[in-house]
């Protein structure tokens, strides 16, 4: 083999390796593409989603209120229960005696 022969099977080998890592380069940047493309279906397809859950957790926020006023709503409620039992004694009585059965 001459030496221009070695020069130019050194440099188709050298051209064929270039060929061959541009091929792998351009596959990987069509594959990081279309990877990029699914990313943006599916924020878009996301971002509907995550405003509503946005909108149906901000009452989360008021939740310390609503406990905070539950303690004095219970209270109350009790208070409510413990007079009307007094109340339904008392008409009980009441209707005890006007039937003539007594007091007891």
């Amino acid at each position: 083999m001459t030496t221009e022969g070695a020069i130019i099977l050194i440099w188709s080998a050298t051209l064929l390796l270039a060929l061959l890592a541009t091929v792998m380069a351009v596959v990987m940047i069509v594959r990081i593409v279309q990877a990029a493309r699914e990313t943006d279906r599916l924020l878009k397809g996301a971002l509907p989603a995550a405003g509503g859950i946005a909108t149906n957790t901000a009452a989360i926020r008021e939740l310390d209120a609503v406990v905070a006023a539950a303690g004095p709503l219970l209270e109350g409620s009790a208070t409510i229960r413990r007079a009307a039992n007094d109340i339904h004694g008392k008409v009980g009585r009441v209707g005890r005696l006007l039937s003539g059965r007594g007091a007891s």
